[in-house]
């Protein structure tokens, strides 16, 4: 597999681009739907719905900042280093400032992660 498709960049409404591994990525529900190569229209494998995100491996947010995105991508790995239930290791809270509470929820709740 080459390193293209490992990874994916995401793109914020200011300019910033973040370059992440696609395992991490796919821990948002939403990002994991625009980067499925498998999709298909009605249960039809013949007729195809990718998203041109899939082809490029490249997604814009244009409603989310650059620094609501970067602690996005944090939670993402956090979700992803933390997500194995077998692990008896303890899990620490995952902080942020709280003036950025409403933003990171909305986009949050929109990449449904």
């Amino acid at each position: 597999m080459s390193l293209e498709c490992q990874h994916v960049r995401l793109l914020s409404g200011d300019g910033f681009s973040i370059i992440l591994d696609k395992k991490v990525a796919e821990q948002s529900a939403t990002i994991r739907n625009m980067l499925d190569m498998t999709r298909s229209v009605n249960h039809d494998p013949q007729a195809s719905a990718m998203f041109t995100e899939a082809l490029t491996n490249e997604i814009r947010f244009p409603d989310i900042k650059g620094k609501i995105l970067e602690k996005i991508c944090q939670y993402l790995y956090y979700k992803y280093r933390y997500s194995n239930e077998e692990s008896n290791e303890r899990v620490p809270e995952f902080e942020f400032d709280l003036e950025i509470s409403l933003e990171l929820l909305m986009a949050a709740d929109y990449l449904d992660c």
